[in-house]
Protein backbone atom coordinates (compact mmCIF):
# COMPACT_ATOMS: atom_id res chain seq x y z
CA UNK A 1 0.00 0.00 0.00
CA UNK A 2 1.41 3.26 -0.34
CA UNK A 3 2.05 5.30 2.98
CA UNK A 4 0.08 7.76 4.66
CA UNK A 5 1.80 11.13 3.39
CA UNK A 6 1.20 13.68 1.27
CA UNK A 7 4.99 14.12 0.13
CA UNK A 8 5.19 10.57 -1.39
CA UNK A 9 1.56 9.83 -2.23
CA UNK A 10 -1.40 11.14 -0.67
CA UNK A 11 -3.52 7.97 0.28
CA UNK A 12 -2.45 5.00 1.26
CA UNK A 13 -4.57 1.71 1.39
CA UNK A 14 -4.67 -1.19 -0.40
CA UNK A 15 -7.38 -4.05 -0.73
CA UNK A 16 -8.67 -7.26 -1.02
CA UNK A 17 -11.89 -8.86 -2.48
CA UNK A 18 -12.89 -12.56 -1.51
CA UNK A 19 -12.13 -15.41 -3.32
CA UNK A 20 -15.00 -16.51 -5.30
CA UNK A 21 -14.15 -20.64 -5.27
CA UNK A 22 -12.01 -22.19 -2.83
CA UNK A 23 -8.39 -23.06 -3.95
CA UNK A 24 -4.97 -23.93 -3.12
CA UNK A 25 -3.66 -20.15 -3.30
CA UNK A 26 -4.37 -16.63 -2.78
CA UNK A 27 -3.05 -14.57 -5.15
CA UNK A 28 -1.43 -11.36 -3.39
CA UNK A 29 0.70 -9.74 -6.43
CA UNK A 30 0.96 -10.68 -10.08
CA UNK A 31 3.72 -13.53 -9.03
CA UNK A 32 2.87 -14.35 -5.27
CA UNK A 33 0.22 -16.57 -3.81
CA UNK A 34 -0.28 -17.27 -0.17
CA UNK A 35 -1.04 -21.25 0.69
CA UNK A 36 -2.67 -22.37 3.83
CA UNK A 37 -1.55 -25.54 6.13
CA UNK A 38 -3.69 -27.81 7.76
CA UNK A 39 -1.75 -27.55 10.64
CA UNK A 40 1.43 -27.60 12.25
CA UNK A 41 1.52 -31.41 13.37
CA UNK A 42 5.18 -32.71 13.75
CA UNK A 43 7.00 -29.23 13.37
CA UNK A 44 9.70 -30.01 15.37
CA UNK A 45 8.57 -27.22 18.87
CA UNK A 46 7.01 -27.69 21.75
CA UNK A 47 4.89 -24.80 23.99
CA UNK A 48 6.66 -26.35 27.23
CA UNK A 49 10.36 -25.13 25.14
CA UNK A 50 9.16 -21.64 24.20
CA UNK A 51 12.72 -19.82 24.58
CA UNK A 52 13.52 -22.60 20.93
CA UNK A 53 11.59 -19.84 19.14
CA UNK A 54 10.67 -16.72 21.48
CA UNK A 55 13.08 -14.53 23.59
CA UNK A 56 13.54 -13.88 26.84
CA UNK A 57 12.40 -10.15 26.34
CA UNK A 58 9.06 -11.64 24.30
CA UNK A 59 8.78 -14.51 27.15
CA UNK A 60 9.29 -11.44 30.14
CA UNK A 61 6.32 -9.66 28.44
CA UNK A 62 3.88 -12.60 28.44
CA UNK A 63 4.80 -13.28 31.65
CA UNK A 64 4.22 -9.90 33.31
CA UNK A 65 0.98 -8.99 31.56
CA UNK A 66 -0.25 -13.19 32.07
CA UNK A 67 -0.83 -13.97 28.65
CA UNK A 68 -0.87 -18.11 27.86
CA UNK A 69 1.13 -19.09 25.21
CA UNK A 70 -0.92 -20.77 22.28
CA UNK A 71 -0.44 -22.95 19.46
CA UNK A 72 -0.55 -19.31 17.49
CA UNK A 73 3.15 -18.89 18.69
CA UNK A 74 4.40 -22.07 17.50
CA UNK A 75 6.35 -21.98 14.10
CA UNK A 76 4.89 -23.24 11.25
CA UNK A 77 6.52 -26.70 9.98
CA UNK A 78 9.49 -26.43 8.40
CA UNK A 79 8.81 -30.16 6.56
CA UNK A 80 5.96 -28.02 4.30
CA UNK A 81 8.04 -24.81 3.51
CA UNK A 82 11.16 -27.19 2.02
CA UNK A 83 8.33 -29.15 0.08
CA UNK A 84 7.13 -26.14 -1.22
CA UNK A 85 10.88 -25.24 -2.31
CA UNK A 86 11.36 -28.71 -3.80
CA UNK A 87 8.95 -28.04 -6.03
CA UNK A 88 10.51 -25.33 -7.52
CA UNK A 89 8.17 -22.42 -5.78
CA UNK A 90 10.16 -19.48 -4.26
CA UNK A 91 8.91 -18.46 -0.94
CA UNK A 92 8.83 -14.78 0.06
CA UNK A 93 8.19 -15.98 3.91
CA UNK A 94 5.92 -17.72 6.27
CA UNK A 95 3.58 -16.65 9.19
CA UNK A 96 3.07 -18.48 11.91
CA UNK A 97 -0.53 -16.51 13.16
CA UNK A 98 -1.55 -17.27 9.59
CA UNK A 99 0.18 -20.57 9.18
CA UNK A 100 0.66 -20.11 5.84
CA UNK A 101 3.75 -19.25 2.93
CA UNK A 102 3.51 -16.68 0.61
CA UNK A 103 5.12 -18.26 -2.65
CA UNK A 104 6.25 -17.10 -6.07
CA UNK A 105 6.14 -18.13 -9.69
CA UNK A 106 6.34 -16.72 -12.97
CA UNK A 107 4.37 -19.79 -14.40
CA UNK A 108 0.93 -20.04 -13.07
CA UNK A 109 0.27 -23.46 -14.21
CA UNK A 110 3.29 -24.95 -11.67
CA UNK A 111 0.24 -23.55 -8.99
CA UNK A 112 -1.65 -27.31 -10.27
CA UNK A 113 1.37 -28.86 -8.15
CA UNK A 114 -0.48 -27.51 -4.67
CA UNK A 115 -3.23 -29.56 -5.51
CA UNK A 116 -1.61 -32.58 -4.57
CA UNK A 117 0.09 -31.33 -1.19
CA UNK A 118 -2.05 -33.06 1.75
CA UNK A 119 -0.54 -30.19 4.24
CA UNK A 120 -2.48 -27.56 1.79
CA UNK A 121 -5.48 -26.24 2.95
CA UNK A 122 -7.56 -25.89 -0.14
CA UNK A 123 -10.96 -24.83 0.97
CA UNK A 124 -9.61 -21.65 3.31
CA UNK A 125 -11.71 -18.38 2.74
CA UNK A 126 -8.80 -15.57 3.06
CA UNK A 127 -11.36 -12.39 3.35
CA UNK A 128 -14.37 -13.84 4.65
CA UNK A 129 -16.36 -10.94 6.60
CA UNK A 130 -16.75 -11.69 10.31
CA UNK A 131 -19.65 -12.03 12.87
CA UNK A 132 -19.83 -8.39 14.39
CA UNK A 133 -16.71 -7.58 17.15
CA UNK A 134 -17.77 -6.90 20.37
CA UNK A 135 -18.37 -3.51 21.19
CA UNK A 136 -15.80 -2.27 23.52
CA UNK A 137 -16.83 -0.77 26.50
CA UNK A 138 -17.81 3.14 26.71
CA UNK A 139 -14.33 5.22 27.51
CA UNK A 140 -14.95 6.42 30.97
CA UNK A 141 -12.27 9.08 32.49
CA UNK A 142 -12.03 8.73 36.08
CA UNK A 143 -12.56 12.34 38.28
CA UNK A 144 -8.89 13.31 39.81
CA UNK A 145 -9.13 15.97 41.52
CA UNK A 146 -6.75 18.74 40.77
CA UNK A 147 -4.98 20.87 42.88
CA UNK A 148 -5.69 24.58 42.64
CA UNK A 149 -2.87 26.72 42.83
CA UNK A 150 -2.86 30.36 42.28
CA UNK A 151 0.77 30.23 40.95
CA UNK A 152 1.00 26.96 38.86
CA UNK A 153 4.32 25.68 38.84
CA UNK A 154 6.30 26.57 35.41
CA UNK A 155 7.72 23.22 33.81
CA UNK A 156 11.14 23.47 32.50
CA UNK A 157 11.28 21.54 29.24
CA UNK A 158 14.00 19.41 29.20
CA UNK A 159 14.64 19.42 25.43
CA UNK A 160 15.11 22.10 22.81
CA UNK A 161 12.14 20.97 20.42
CA UNK A 162 13.01 23.27 17.43
CA UNK A 163 10.31 22.92 14.98
CA UNK A 164 8.93 20.04 17.03
CA UNK A 165 7.45 22.41 19.75
CA UNK A 166 4.29 22.42 18.67
CA UNK A 167 3.25 18.79 17.79
CA UNK A 168 4.82 17.83 21.45
CA UNK A 169 2.82 20.87 23.48
CA UNK A 170 -0.25 19.68 21.77
CA UNK A 171 0.08 16.49 23.41
CA UNK A 172 1.48 17.74 26.30
CA UNK A 173 4.07 15.14 25.84
CA UNK A 174 6.57 17.92 27.10
CA UNK A 175 5.53 17.12 30.98
CA UNK A 176 6.28 13.63 30.69
CA UNK A 177 9.56 14.58 29.22
CA UNK A 178 10.41 16.46 32.50
CA UNK A 179 9.10 13.67 34.62
CA UNK A 180 11.81 11.52 32.92
CA UNK A 181 9.82 9.69 30.37
CA UNK A 182 11.04 9.70 27.49
CA UNK A 183 10.98 6.25 25.65
CA UNK A 184 14.39 5.32 27.29
CA UNK A 185 14.23 1.58 27.49
CA UNK A 186 11.39 1.25 25.51
CA UNK A 187 11.59 -0.37 22.18
CA UNK A 188 9.69 -0.08 19.19
CA UNK A 189 9.35 -1.47 15.67
CA UNK A 190 8.48 0.93 12.96
CA UNK A 191 7.15 -0.76 9.44
CA UNK A 192 7.45 1.44 6.53
CA UNK A 193 8.64 1.67 2.74
CA UNK A 194 12.23 2.46 3.76
CA UNK A 195 14.44 4.33 5.51
CA UNK A 196 16.49 5.98 3.14
CA UNK A 197 19.72 7.97 4.76
CA UNK A 198 18.40 7.59 8.56
CA UNK A 199 22.01 6.35 9.24
CA UNK A 200 23.36 9.82 8.27
CA UNK A 201 21.19 12.28 9.43
CA UNK A 202 21.41 14.26 12.32
CA UNK A 203 17.79 13.60 14.32
CA UNK A 204 19.49 9.90 14.30
CA UNK A 205 22.60 10.63 15.12
CA UNK A 206 22.37 9.83 18.81
CA UNK A 207 20.40 6.74 18.14
CA UNK A 208 23.13 5.63 16.50
CA UNK A 209 25.88 6.51 18.81
CA UNK A 210 24.38 5.10 21.63
CA UNK A 211 22.78 1.89 19.61
CA UNK A 212 19.36 2.23 20.13
CA UNK A 213 18.60 1.00 16.35
CA UNK A 214 18.40 -2.69 17.61
CA UNK A 215 18.21 -4.45 14.26
CA UNK A 216 16.76 -3.45 10.57
CA UNK A 217 15.17 -5.82 8.15
CA UNK A 218 13.68 -5.88 5.09
CA UNK A 219 10.72 -8.37 4.32
CA UNK A 220 10.18 -7.11 0.74
CA UNK A 221 13.32 -7.80 -0.88
CA UNK A 222 14.60 -10.86 2.17
CA UNK A 223 17.61 -9.14 2.87
CA UNK A 224 18.88 -5.80 5.44
CA UNK A 225 19.21 -3.27 3.69
CA UNK A 226 16.72 -0.47 4.33
CA UNK A 227 19.20 2.80 4.33
CA UNK A 228 18.45 2.95 0.45
CA UNK A 229 14.75 2.43 -0.30
CA UNK A 230 11.54 5.03 0.54
CA UNK A 231 12.73 8.16 2.92
CA UNK A 232 9.20 8.18 4.27
CA UNK A 233 10.14 5.80 6.78
CA UNK A 234 12.85 7.88 7.81
CA UNK A 235 10.46 10.38 7.88
CA UNK A 236 8.06 8.58 10.33
CA UNK A 237 11.03 7.56 12.53
CA UNK A 238 12.29 11.52 13.25
CA UNK A 239 8.75 11.83 14.50
CA UNK A 240 8.84 9.49 17.10
CA UNK A 241 12.55 9.20 17.78
CA UNK A 242 14.62 12.61 16.34
CA UNK A 243 16.83 14.46 18.77
CA UNK A 244 18.23 17.16 17.05
CA UNK A 245 18.38 19.82 19.51
CA UNK A 246 17.09 23.22 18.42
CA UNK A 247 16.02 21.42 14.85
CA UNK A 248 13.63 18.36 15.51
CA UNK A 249 13.41 16.55 18.91
CA UNK A 250 10.56 13.79 18.69
CA UNK A 251 8.26 12.66 21.56
CA UNK A 252 10.32 9.68 22.39
CA UNK A 253 13.60 10.84 21.72
CA UNK A 254 15.58 7.92 24.24
CA UNK A 255 13.82 5.37 22.55
CA UNK A 256 15.38 2.36 20.23
CA UNK A 257 13.80 1.03 17.76
CA UNK A 258 13.79 -2.08 15.02
CA UNK A 259 13.54 -0.66 11.15
CA UNK A 260 11.56 -3.22 9.42
CA UNK A 261 10.60 -2.35 5.53
CA UNK A 262 7.51 -4.17 4.82
CA UNK A 263 6.12 -1.66 2.14
CA UNK A 264 7.16 -1.65 -1.74
CA UNK A 265 6.37 1.96 -2.69
CA UNK A 266 6.19 1.03 -6.74
CA UNK A 267 3.42 -1.07 -6.71
CA UNK A 268 -0.15 -1.77 -4.40
CA UNK A 269 -0.61 -5.08 -3.80
CA UNK A 270 -2.44 -7.51 -0.80
CA UNK A 271 1.05 -8.77 -0.52
CA UNK A 272 2.10 -5.64 1.68
CA UNK A 273 -0.01 -6.93 4.32
CA UNK A 274 1.68 -10.18 4.59
CA UNK A 275 4.73 -8.94 4.80
CA UNK A 276 3.49 -6.75 7.38
CA UNK A 277 2.00 -10.04 9.40
CA UNK A 278 5.47 -11.75 8.59
CA UNK A 279 7.09 -8.40 10.29
CA UNK A 280 4.44 -7.93 13.17
CA UNK A 281 5.54 -12.04 14.03
CA UNK A 282 9.29 -11.21 14.19
CA UNK A 283 8.86 -8.01 16.08
CA UNK A 284 6.70 -10.40 18.85
CA UNK A 285 9.50 -12.80 19.47
CA UNK A 286 12.08 -9.78 19.98
CA UNK A 287 10.04 -8.70 22.83
CA UNK A 288 9.04 -5.41 21.48
CA UNK A 289 7.03 -2.72 23.58
CA UNK A 290 5.03 -1.35 20.54
CA UNK A 291 4.98 -1.54 16.58
CA UNK A 292 3.79 1.55 14.63
CA UNK A 293 2.90 1.64 11.00
CA UNK A 294 2.26 4.74 9.06
CA UNK A 295 0.91 2.16 6.41
CA UNK A 296 -2.81 1.42 5.48
CA UNK A 297 -4.72 -1.13 2.78
CA UNK A 298 -7.87 -0.42 1.25
CA UNK A 299 -7.26 0.17 -2.59
CA UNK A 300 -4.83 -2.10 -4.98
CA UNK A 301 -3.42 -1.93 -8.27
CA UNK A 302 -6.01 -4.50 -9.08
CA UNK A 303 -9.07 -2.31 -8.76
CA UNK A 304 -11.55 -5.73 -8.31
CA UNK A 305 -10.09 -6.42 -4.90
CA UNK A 306 -10.06 -3.41 -3.18
CA UNK A 307 -11.88 -3.71 -0.02
CA UNK A 308 -15.55 -2.96 0.47
CA UNK A 309 -16.91 -1.09 3.20
CA UNK A 310 -18.57 -4.00 4.61
CA UNK A 311 -14.45 -5.71 4.71
CA UNK A 312 -13.84 -2.66 6.97
CA UNK A 313 -14.89 -4.65 10.37
CA UNK A 314 -11.25 -4.77 11.58
CA UNK A 315 -11.48 -8.34 11.47
CA UNK A 316 -11.22 -9.38 8.15
CA UNK A 317 -8.21 -8.09 6.35
CA UNK A 318 -5.08 -9.80 6.74
CA UNK A 319 -3.36 -6.39 8.60
CA UNK A 320 -6.68 -6.51 10.48
CA UNK A 321 -5.88 -9.65 11.61
CA UNK A 322 -2.11 -9.45 12.55
CA UNK A 323 -2.77 -6.29 14.22
CA UNK A 324 -4.76 -7.85 16.50
CA UNK A 325 -2.81 -10.46 17.08
CA UNK A 326 0.01 -8.44 18.00
CA UNK A 327 -2.17 -7.17 20.53
CA UNK A 328 -2.83 -9.88 22.12
CA UNK A 329 0.21 -10.98 22.96
CA UNK A 330 1.21 -7.69 24.83
CA UNK A 331 2.11 -5.14 22.05
CA UNK A 332 0.59 -1.73 21.95
CA UNK A 333 0.21 -1.53 18.09
CA UNK A 334 -0.17 2.40 16.26
CA UNK A 335 -1.16 3.06 12.87
CA UNK A 336 -1.99 6.20 11.57
CA UNK A 337 -5.80 6.24 10.49
CA UNK A 338 -5.48 7.01 6.43
CA UNK A 339 -5.46 10.22 3.85
CA UNK A 340 -8.97 9.22 2.18
CA UNK A 341 -10.90 12.03 4.05
CA UNK A 342 -11.51 13.41 0.71
CA UNK A 343 -12.48 10.48 -1.22
CA UNK A 344 -15.89 10.45 -1.58
CA UNK A 345 -15.88 6.89 -2.94
CA UNK A 346 -14.05 5.72 0.49
CA UNK A 347 -13.58 8.43 3.18
CA UNK A 348 -13.27 5.77 6.19
CA UNK A 349 -10.16 4.62 7.98
CA UNK A 350 -8.68 1.45 6.26
CA UNK A 351 -7.09 -1.32 7.65
CA UNK A 352 -5.22 -1.98 10.35
CA UNK A 353 -6.34 1.29 11.61
CA UNK A 354 -10.13 0.22 11.53
CA UNK A 355 -9.32 -3.09 14.01
CA UNK A 356 -10.73 -2.83 17.44
CA UNK A 357 -6.99 -3.48 19.35
CA UNK A 358 -5.01 -0.69 17.68
CA UNK A 359 -4.71 2.82 18.23
CA UNK A 360 -5.77 4.90 15.32
CA UNK A 361 -4.77 8.09 14.31
CA UNK A 362 -6.24 11.24 12.67
CA UNK A 363 -4.70 14.34 11.53
CA UNK A 364 -5.27 18.03 12.81
CA UNK A 365 -3.46 21.30 12.02
CA UNK A 366 -2.01 23.46 14.33
CA UNK A 367 -4.91 25.19 15.30
CA UNK A 368 -6.49 21.65 15.89
CA UNK A 369 -8.76 21.63 13.06
CA UNK A 370 -9.24 18.36 11.61
CA UNK A 371 -7.28 18.50 8.29
CA UNK A 372 -9.31 18.15 5.16
CA UNK A 373 -7.47 14.81 3.94
CA UNK A 374 -7.95 12.53 7.38
CA UNK A 375 -9.74 9.43 7.04
CA UNK A 376 -13.37 9.40 8.62
CA UNK A 377 -14.94 6.68 10.48
CA UNK A 378 -17.12 4.92 12.00
CA UNK A 379 -15.77 1.25 10.86
CA UNK A 380 -18.59 -0.62 9.22
CA UNK A 381 -20.22 -1.99 12.42
CA UNK A 382 -20.28 1.39 14.18
CA UNK A 383 -16.77 1.58 16.40
CA UNK A 384 -15.39 5.03 17.06
CA UNK A 385 -12.20 5.80 14.63
CA UNK A 386 -10.12 6.91 14.57
CA UNK A 387 -8.91 6.54 18.14
CA UNK A 388 -7.41 10.20 18.54
CA UNK A 389 -5.66 12.56 16.69
CA UNK A 390 -2.77 14.85 16.35
CA UNK A 391 -0.34 16.79 14.02
CA UNK A 392 -0.63 15.97 10.71
CA UNK A 393 -0.73 19.30 8.87
CA UNK A 394 2.03 20.63 8.15
CA UNK A 395 4.27 18.42 10.25
CA UNK A 396 7.84 18.90 10.91
CA UNK A 397 10.01 16.16 9.97
CA UNK A 398 13.72 15.07 9.17
CA UNK A 399 14.37 15.88 5.45
CA UNK A 400 16.54 13.85 3.00
CA UNK A 401 19.17 16.62 2.78
CA UNK A 402 19.69 17.19 6.02
CA UNK A 403 17.29 19.77 6.86
CA UNK A 404 14.13 20.12 8.53
CA UNK A 405 10.82 20.63 6.73
CA UNK A 406 7.15 20.15 7.01
CA UNK A 407 4.75 17.19 5.21
CA UNK A 408 1.61 16.59 5.41
CA UNK A 409 -0.28 13.25 6.41
CA UNK A 410 -1.65 10.50 8.88
CA UNK A 411 1.91 9.50 8.29
CA UNK A 412 3.48 12.00 10.58
CA UNK A 413 0.17 12.66 13.13
CA UNK A 414 0.39 8.66 13.82
CA UNK A 415 4.01 8.58 14.97
CA UNK A 416 3.81 11.66 17.01
CA UNK A 417 1.28 10.35 19.15
CA UNK A 418 3.54 6.48 18.96
CA UNK A 419 6.15 8.18 20.46
CA UNK A 420 3.80 9.56 23.08
CA UNK A 421 2.11 6.15 23.75
CA UNK A 422 5.20 5.23 24.51
CA UNK A 423 6.60 7.40 26.95
CA UNK A 424 3.03 6.50 28.87
CA UNK A 425 3.98 2.99 28.73
CA UNK A 426 7.37 3.96 30.20
CA UNK A 427 5.47 6.02 32.76
CA UNK A 428 3.15 2.85 33.49
CA UNK A 429 5.06 -0.39 32.89
CA UNK A 430 2.27 -2.77 34.41
CA UNK A 431 -0.39 -1.35 31.83
CA UNK A 432 -1.89 -3.58 29.53
CA UNK A 433 -2.29 -3.04 26.14
CA UNK A 434 -6.32 -2.31 26.31
CA UNK A 435 -5.37 0.28 29.56
CA UNK A 436 -3.34 2.22 27.62
CA UNK A 437 -5.49 2.91 24.91
CA UNK A 438 -8.28 3.52 26.86
CA UNK A 439 -6.47 5.58 29.10
CA UNK A 440 -5.38 8.21 25.53
CA UNK A 441 -8.73 7.80 24.76
CA UNK A 442 -10.40 8.94 28.01
CA UNK A 443 -7.76 11.62 27.75
CA UNK A 444 -8.79 13.60 24.48
CA UNK A 445 -10.04 16.75 24.91
CA UNK A 446 -13.85 15.25 23.35
CA UNK A 447 -13.97 12.04 24.68
CA UNK A 448 -17.65 12.48 26.43
CA UNK A 449 -18.85 13.32 22.46
CA UNK A 450 -16.37 11.63 20.31
CA UNK A 451 -17.41 12.23 16.18
CA UNK A 452 -16.31 10.29 13.10
CA UNK A 453 -13.95 12.95 12.41
CA UNK A 454 -11.78 13.55 15.55
CA UNK A 455 -12.43 10.21 17.37
CA UNK A 456 -11.77 11.05 21.54
CA UNK A 457 -10.44 14.31 19.98
CA UNK A 458 -6.49 15.25 21.07
CA UNK A 459 -5.53 13.81 23.92
CA UNK A 460 -3.24 15.11 27.00
CA UNK A 461 -0.62 13.04 27.85
CA UNK A 462 -0.57 14.35 31.30
CA UNK A 463 -3.87 13.77 32.09
CA UNK A 464 -3.78 9.97 30.75
CA UNK A 465 -0.64 9.76 33.44
CA UNK A 466 -3.16 10.45 35.76
CA UNK A 467 -5.86 8.48 34.77
CA UNK A 468 -3.21 5.46 34.62
CA UNK A 469 -1.82 6.77 38.24
CA UNK A 470 -5.70 6.79 39.46
CA UNK A 471 -6.03 3.39 38.07
CA UNK A 472 -3.26 1.91 39.89
CA UNK A 473 -0.81 1.38 37.25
Amino acid sequence: MKTFSKIIAMAAVTALAIPQMAEAQFKVSPDKYAVKFTDKNNNGYSLDRPEEFLTKKALDRRAKFQINLDDFDLPVNWAYVDSLKALGFKVQGVSKWLNCAVIQTDDSTELAKLNNLSFIDTGYKWLQVKEKTTSLPPVERPKIKEKKNKNPETVKYVYDYGEGLNQAEMLNIPKLHALGYTGKGMTIAVFDAGFYKADQLNCFTKMFEEGRILGVRDFADNDSVVYDADNHGMNVLSCIAGNWSGQLVGTAPEASAYLFRTEISSSENIVEEFLWAFAAEVADSLGVDMIHSSLGYQKFDDKSVSYTREQGDGNTTIADIAADRAASKGIVVTVSGGNGGDDLAYPWVTSPADADSVLAVGAVDKRRKIAYFSSIGNTVDGRVKPDVCAIGFMAAVQGPSNHITHSNGTSFSGPIMAGSVLCLMQAHPDAPVMEILQAVRAAGDIYDHPDVQYGYGIPDFELAHKILTKRGY
